[in-house]
């Protein structure tokens, strides 16, 4: 799980920015796989338990106090890949899982599978204002970024979404529901 060390290091620099993306967002995910948003820790150590793709679970805490569940998706159907989801300090509800792929060619099935999921991405101008506004933080500039929202129930859904970042040697996608950071 090398991945989660780069990761850890620009985790604070995107969860300041989803303050402002919030506003940005409206339809998006309700979690991945078997976890929903806003789950407690007990509840989606129980439903990881019970996924049989979801496998070598470990357990942490940030410095900021966010608690954070590591594993790997090994499903036949998906390549070998790092997960994380994170419970922001202050909180027991689930606000952010991010899936990393190690392998950068595989991007345009993470794309296709995106879509079917979630439909078309945003525009493009909108994905690289947000782009710009993101990258300065990371400790490897990222290529590219996605975005995939709608407009859903605004006390339900706003807030809810999906970023595909493309480096240079892996894809981090990120399901996030900013409502739940503080």
């Amino acid at each position: 799980m090398q991945r989660f060390v780069r990761a850890s290091g620009w985790l604070g620099g995107c969860l300041a920015a989803l303050a402002f993306s919030g506003a940005l967002a409206a339809e998006g995910p309700t979690g991945y796989r078997s976890v929903e948003f806003g789950m407690s820790y007990q509840e989606v150590m129980s439903a990881l338990g019970n996924d049989d793709a979801v496998a070598n679970l470990s357990v942490e805490e940030t410095e900021d106090g966010d608690r954070i569940i590591d594993g790997e998706l090994q499903a036949d159907e998906a390549p070998e890949t790092d997960l994380r989801y994170v419970f922001p300090a202050g909180g027991d509800e689930l606000a952010l899982v991010v899936t990393f792929h190690p392998d950068v060619a595989e991007r345009e099935k993470v794309i296709a599978r995106l879509e079917s999921n979630h439909g078309d991405p945003w525009e493009e101008e909108m994905a690289e204002w947000w782009f710009e506004q993101l990258q300065e933080g990371m400790p490897q500039p990222p290529q590219s970024l996605m975005v995939w929202g709608g407009s859903g129930d605004e006390t339900s859904q706003r807030g809810r979404f999906v970023r595909l970042w493309t480096f240079d040697d892996y894809l981090s996608v990120e399901y996030l529901d900013t409502q739940r950071f503080d």
